[in-house]
């Protein structure tokens, strides 16, 4: 009977502990899985993207006060003491801290107001900046002895306060002590040094446009090697690179929020109230406008990715990726997902290999070539 106990007992522990067990349950957190993944390799107010640009290798971020590189290609390699991102700019001579103070950059230089005037511009190559003394510098008084400074005179948060061509030539505004009607620009050849770290070569020369009435608010656009300046409720015009000018559009309701070229089209996209685009298929020269665009088109930019332009709307409430398609006046638009970002402003897009990269101002992301053309869902 004693024995018979105690093997009770044992059976109802064991079951006891058995029963325990089974109550423990291990709960596995699956992290959500989203379009967009973001580079963790920035913090701070490096999360702050104002700008990008890429030369196929290296993609180069104007953040508040630093220009930044990151090399995410396997087949570029990078230096052993260099990290995924690096800062190339130097502290005493920070860039803009004000997120809406875009540069004028393309794939091989930028343009920075310096520390000690706005009369004075330096100018950096990307890949590898210059030794400190030999930051060469756009000394505007030297170039025109009536000029005053260099000015901003932009009227979209997302557009540079000039523009670098792709033959590296830089178009700049500046107004003069009398403060009279024409627009003053600074047209200048920039010439890559042929050593490392070296000094760019500078070239420069003015370009004066005459107006019938003062000017408030214009964009400067390089358009392949051609520049297009677009005065606000005037027209536009077409600035070569040997300093020749040609009033293209001459219209009081021109105000052109952005342009984009797609397979030899350009298009203009205006901020007037009846909606409307011109569109030019002999770089710029004549020009036909239609009507009846949606409004998140004004304030857009385009950006090509693969064979297609994808469109990019600001301003946290009207953020959104599309793709634009047009036949003849017509157009077909697609939105593409974008779940994954922060709540934050799109600032730029560019192609790097098989990525597509989104600067924001909450982060950079990054989504594979071959998942970003994927239909956002219909809600």
């Amino acid at each position: 009977m004693h024995s018979t106990t105690k093997l009770l007992l044992a059976i109802i522990g064991v079951a006891s502990a058995t029963a325990c067990t089974k109550e423990v349950e291990k709960i596995v957190v699956q992290e959500p899985t989203y379009s967009w993944s973001e580079v963790k390799q920035l913090s701070g107010s490096q999360k702050i993207i104002i700008q990008l640009t890429t030369d196929k290798k290296t993609l180069y971020l104007q953040q508040p006060g630093i220009f930044g590189h990151i090399t995410p290609l396997a087949s570029v390699p990078r230096p052993p003491d260099q990290g995924y991102f690096q800062i190339k700019s130097y502290l005493t001579d920070p860039l803009p801290y004000d997120i809406k103070n875009r540069l004028p950059m393309n794939a091989s230089l930028f343009l920075k107001p310096t520390q000690v005037g706005d009369s004075v511009l330096n100018v950096y190559t990307t890949a590898n900046p210059p030794f400190s003394n030999f930051i060469s510098e756009i000394r505007l008084r030297r170039i025109d002895k009536t000029a005053d400074r260099f000015v901003n005179n932009r009227y979209s948060p997302y557009a540079a306060f000039g523009a670098i061509s792709s033959n590296n030539y830089s178009l700049v505004g500046y107004t003069t002590i009398s403060g009279d009607r024409s627009l003053h620009f600074v047209l200048s050849k920039l010439t890559l040094p042929a050593q490392t770290r070296l000094a760019v070569e500078v070239t420069s020369r003015t370009v004066t446009i005459p107006l019938d009435n003062t000017s408030d608010f214009y964009t400067i656009s390089a358009i392949d090697d051609y520049f297009l300046v677009s005065n606000a409720n005037d027209g536009i015009y077409k600035i070569r690179e040997n300093g020749t000018v040609r009033k293209v559009v001459n219209s009081p309701q021109t105000f052109t929020t952005a342009y984009y070229k797609d397979r030899g089209t350009l298009y203009a996209i205006q901020g007037d109230y009846q909606y409307s685009i011109l569109i030019s298929t002999d770089d710029g020269e004549t020009w036909q406008r239609s009507t009846g665009l949606p409004d998140f088109f004004r304030v857009s930019t385009f950006y090509p990715v693969g064979d297609s332009i994808v469109g990019v709307s600001h301003g946290i409430a009207n953020n959104a990726l599309y793709t634009l398609r047009w036949q003849g006046a017509r157009y077909r638009v697609r939105f593409l997902k974008s779940d994954g970002l922060n709540q934050a402003d799109f600032t730029d897009l560019v192609q790097l290999g098989d990525t597509v990269y989104l600067g924001t101002t909450n982060g950079l992301f990054r989504q594979p070539l071959k998942t970003f053309f994927e239909s956002k869902p219909k809600q």
